[in-house]
């Protein structure tokens, strides 16, 4: 997995667990919250953009249709689950922002792991 990847796995799930700790104290989320989902946007972002130049320079796996549509997922993820939560910045918006945070996760690493299927 390449630096930006990682990098973007470890900070959604430090994300992750700053809403669960929000939720779990039955607080607000903290204003600089939106700021920082903004920063793990900016990341993902960063990330479909190198797997799509990869796409294009013909350095793929044998699974693209598949690593097409974790990508198209994997942009969208933030922006609809931040879309859904705007209205309710207490406790189950923050579990909401948690799962995607964590789906985040779990679509770069699939993102990843197509984007290398049938190189041995």
């Amino acid at each position: 997995m390449d630096s930006l990847g990682l990098a973007a796995i470890l900070y959604a799930a430090a994300l992750a667990l700053w809403c669960v700790t929000s939720m779990a104290a039955n607080r607000r989320r903290a204003a600089s919250f939106t700021v920082a989902l903004g920063v793990l946007e900016v990341a993902v972002i960063g990330l479909a953009i190198l797997d799509a130049s990869n796409l294009i320079g013909g350095q793929h796996g044998s699974e693209v249709a598949t690593n097409i549509g974790y990508l198209i997922t994997l942009v969208a993820i933030l922006p609809v689950t931040a879309a859904v939560v705007r209205l309710d910045p207490g406790r189950w918006g923050s579990a909401a922002l948690a799962i995607g945070c964590l789906l985040v996760i779990v679509v770069a690493i699939r993102l990843q792991q197509t984007l290398h299927a049938g190189h041995a």
